[in-house]
């Protein structure tokens, strides 16, 4: 496996000669400068890298000897290790009595930086196969279960655990990216959790659901606050089976949509709070609007919006109507007075339960759609 790239090497030179103010050179296994600070080198041949590389140690170059050495300068050629191999040859330019005392530092320095690029690239392909489980997962139709669980396992993860789906996803205006989301957010989540982008740029996760309910609630407010401002948050049900997290994933999905039309102001969204909406609107699509022409009717003539207002504080003080005129500032007549309207403009009395329960789902249609 090829562990140093031209990039990498790049990278290698540019970080050591921040520090040391000599040219360095970086070069791969088979003695090519790959890297360097003097750009008219790259790609040429350095033998005493090739030395390096078949004795497996450092090798000392002085003026009086580079002659006897091709596409050499003076200077100190170390080998570069990882994990017990050498890979490639770090070179500092210069006379070796000068820069011997850092010639180890260099040498450590370019075996971090390849240590990060490598770990990172694990980490990075590790969330890439989450990713790709996840989509799998939440996709309508889940094919090869046995494989999905396989490569979970392959992972450390055990996909026979309950697990709710939750939903995060930016709203417009938020700066923050994806990946760098997914970042904050791991620091929070369990091991045997999942967490993936989607298509969509939004972000699942699938989280076990071995811990109690306090514990749980505790890890949403955590999330809550390593997101931030501008993220929303969705929490579905429980899925007890691998086939039931895409029911799961929908409906935190829909409780997003929904709370956040009916309370944009918050950041978090349960299922479990908006249930009832989500059952009332399930099946309505933007054709069937037209079944709602009466609540359309109240939206034209209600200009300043206080017939609307009125039906919301009704909804949500269960039509007790001292606590609907404190709420709303007004006095109980003008509240009876209000809801006459919306009986006469609609044709469905607030007052009695089947119509404020179709003006409640018309609302809801006309919020969400």
């Amino acid at each position: 496996m090829q562990f140093l790239t031209y990039e990498l090497a790049q990278e290698i030179v540019e970080r050591t000669m921040k520090i040391l103010h000599q040219n360095i050179n970086v070069m791969n296994d088979e003695g090519i400068i790959i890297g360097s600070g003097d750009k008219e080198r790259i790609n040429q041949f350095h033998a005493g890298a090739l030395v390096v590389l078949e004795q497996g140690e450092s090798v000392e170059i002085d003026d009086a000897s580079v002659g006897n050495v091709e596409g050499a300068k003076s200077g100190i050629n170390l080998p570069i290790q990882f994990n017990n191999q050498i890979v490639g040859v770090v070179g500092i330019t210069g006379e070796p009595e000068q820069i011997r005392n850092y010639a180890e530092l260099v040498k450590m320095a370019a075996e971090l930086v390849l240590e990060q690029s490598v770990l990172l690239e694990r980490v990075q392909w590790r969330q890439r196969l989450q990713s790709e489980i996840v989509n799998q997962l939440i996709s309508e139709d889940v094919r090869n279960e046995v494989l999905l669980i396989e490569r979970a396992e392959f992972l450390g993860i055990n996909l026979e655990h309950p697990r709710t789906a939750i939903f995060i996803t930016k709203s417009d205006h938020t700066a923050i990216s994806t990946q760098n989301l997914i970042r904050s957010i791991q620091y929070e989540i369990g091991k045997n959790d999942l967490i993936g982008a989607t298509f969509n740029d939004e972000i699942v996760i699938l989280k076990a659901m071995n811990e109690s309910r306090a514990e749980f609630a505790s890890f949403l407010k955590r999330l809550s606050k390593v997101t931030g401002s501008g993220v929303l948050i969705g929490c579905g049900d429980l899925a007890k089976n691998v086939q039931a997290y895409k029911s799961s994933y929908d409906r935190a999905k829909r409780a997003t949509n929904i709370g956040s039309k009916l309370h944009p102001k918050r950041s978090f969204y349960s299922y479990e709070d908006y249930q009832f909406e989500i059952m009332l609107t399930k099946n309505v699509v933007n054709e069937d609007l037209h079944v709602f022409t009466y609540y359309q009717l109240l939206l034209n003539q209600d200009k300043k919006g206080e017939l609307v207002q009125t039906l919301e504080a009704y909804i949500r003080e269960g039509g007790e109507l001292n606590k609907i005129a404190e709420t709303l500032f007004i006095h109980r007549n003008t509240l009876r007075y209000r809801l006459e309207k919306i009986t006469e403009l609609t044709g469905k009395d607030p007052r009695h339960a089947k119509d404020l329960m179709e003006l409640y789902l018309a609302k809801l249609v006309y919020d969400t759609y």
